[in-house]
């Protein structure tokens, strides 16, 4: 009887072992990628870890799954994940981003009647961080925390639009997915669209994503021109038409360069 316990007492500890040479292979691997300068392919991390590839990809699997780390679609390569920037600045990585451009929000909604909304670029999409509602009774649903696809939101086109050409080349190449029956799904008439975004400098959605709603927005750049953020204004199609938001270009730009001169 005691050789028996010795014996389950020793399984235990090589279990124990090897989940948490687990844990310590999966934070060596978050940690080679948190200091590459560019999403790093799971082959590099291997050897960087000295892992097998199996064991690397079922690593970075769970991280992925966990939202730890994402995969960047144009190299397919591994970046730090939302997940972990949430932990690590107390659930909100953007409160200073939002506090800037709060005001200039409220002013925006208080001046349209309709809702504003602060967003920021990921690597699959738009993440919106902060929403001032209207004050109408219908409304844009809450985007808060949800990411939005590229290809078919006014924020997203001003992301692809700004993209490098190869990068675009590679991303237009995927199946561009229709959520309504508006939804751009010709790689080539979505160029044609982002080419008249480069001129106008703002992107408009045109029931693109839900045909009942409409939104326009525009970029924010940081001191060194480096996209940060997007204001985006939107609403029901019936009270926010595409011929009303256009006449919105100029006063986009302005709300975006005033959020821009709140970051310096």
């Amino acid at each position: 009887m005691e050789n028996n316990n010795q014996t389950t007492t020793k399984k235990t500890s090589n279990k124990d072992s090897s989940s948490v040479q687990a844990v310590e292979r999966a934070l060596l691997l978050l940690k080679f990628i948190g200091e590459s300068t560019s999403p790093i392919s799971v082959g590099d991390l291997a050897k960087q870890a000295e892992l097998n590839r199996t064991t690397a990809w079922r690593l970075i699997g769970t991280l992925e799954n966990q939202g730890f780390v994402e995969k960047d679609p144009v190299t397919k390569g591994y970046q730090l994940g939302y997940t972990l920037y949430q932990l690590t600045s107390q659930h909100d990585p953007y409160g200073s981003l939002i506090r800037r451009a709060r005001r200039t929000l409220e002013e925006l909604k208080e001046e349209v009647g309709e809702t504003v909304l602060l967003s920021v670029p990921k690597h699959d999409g738009t993440l919106t961080i902060d929403q001032i509602d209207t004050d109408h009774s219908v409304r844009l649903v809450d985007y808060t925390h949800t990411i939005s696809p590229l290809h078919c939101t006014s924020n997203g086109k001003i992301l692809l639009s700004l993209l490098p050409k190869k990068e675009l080349n590679i991303l237009l190449e995927q199946t561009l997915e229709p959520f309504s029956k508006y939804t751009i799904t010709d790689p080539e008439e979505l160029r044609k669209e982002l080419e008249k975004i480069r001129v106008q400098k703002v992107g408009t959605s045109i029931g693109e994503l839900d045909e009942n709603e409409n939104a326009i927005s525009a970029p924010i750049f940081d001191r060194k021109r480096n996209l940060v953020a997007f204001i985006t204004l939107g609403g029901p199609s019936f009270r926010l038409t595409e011929k009303t938001l256009l006449l919105l270009s100029n006063r986009m730009l302005e709300a975006a360069k005033k959020i821009e001169d709140q970051l310096e």
